[in-house]
């Protein structure tokens, strides 16, 4: 069961005013916004990246050499390096490691495959700036965290080295949208619907098959893969995306962890100090990432 706190915190989101048909501008605009209600993490500093047109999150205890390599989420449409920046220095100070945050081009103006060649890039950067692959985990939320895995399946087929690990938060793994929850939880999940994702996957693929592994991993062989961490909250509609990635992932016997947030929404670890459940899972996601980058 959730705890109050988190029970308030749903229940004053979903009483908030809604704009069904938001433009993508106007989507842009809110998804700025997307952290007001999160603590602000003490003791991290913030430095631009112009290399990756990014930000760095640096905590005063960061191990040198280890780093994470964060994607934000947004459909592939909205989001910036700034809308996560609170999230990456909590996930920072939990690891006890920097935390780069790039910036990915987005659609519709730049569809598929632009984020995942600019993921790759920044990845390639990243080791290139005092990073290394062993002791790199690839981060990201939400399409973010779909980003995440494409990405390390692009590395694994040209040749690159690969990171120490990946988490993963409510990612969004299958553009055709066919996971079990996709109807079993479109009453209770308040961000993600069919529709509204199915209009997403129009203005990033354009007519690319949705079933390719580089836009959709569920479909993906992860022989070879790194550890994977999936965490995501039991309300939400891609529950299944998940679900079905630690599945593939463990069959292809690789070391792979699912993590369910009972009462939880979409992207919920974001929302770091509004209520004990998302803290508790940044601490558990930094304790995974630590582990993996020692």
């Amino acid at each position: 069961m959730p705890s109050e706190q988190a029970s308030r915190f749903w229940d004053m989101l979903r009483a908030m005013p809604k704009d069904d048909t938001p433009s993508i501008e106007q989507r842009r605009q809110g998804d700025a916004h997307a952290e007001d209600l999160c603590s602000e993490p003490q003791g991290v500093s913030f430095t631009p990246a112009p290399e990756v047109k990014g930000l760095w999150a640096t905590p005063e205890a960061a191990r040198p050499g280890a780093a994470i390599l964060h994607f934000h989420g947004g459909g592939y449409v909205q989001g910036a390096p700034i809308a996560r920046r609170k999230t990456a220095g909590h996930l920072a100070l939990a690891a006890r490691a920097r935390a780069l945050l790039p910036t990915y081009r987005l659609a519709p103006e730049h569809p598929f495959p632009a984020a995942l060649e600019d993921a790759v890039a920044a990845y390639q950067w990243l080791l290139g700036n005092g990073a290394e692959a062993g002791r790199v985990v690839i981060s990201g939320d939400s399409a973010g965290g779909g980003l995440a895995l494409a990405t390390v399946l692009a590395l694994r087929e040209r040749g690159l080295a690969l990171p120490a690990g990946i988490v993963a938060i409510s990612l969004w793994g299958d553009m055709t949208c066919s996971g079990e929850s996709m109807k079993l939880r479109v009453h209770t999940d308040m961000s993600c619907n069919t529709d509204g994702l199915m209009e997403l996957v129009g203005l990033y693929l354009r007519g690319h098959d949705p079933r390719d592994p580089q836009v959709s991993p569920v479909f993906a062989d992860f022989s070879g893969f790194p550890p994977i961490l999936c965490v995501v909250g039991s309300e939400e509609t891609l529950l299944d995306d998940s679900v079905r990635i630690v599945r593939a992932a463990g069959l292809a016997r690789v070391d792979a962890t699912l993590y369910i947030g009972a009462g939880m929404q979409h992207v919920w670890p974001i929302f770091y100090g509004a209520f004990p459940e998302a803290d508790a899972a940044i601490e558990m996601m930094g304790d995974w990432i630590r582990a993996r980058t020692a």
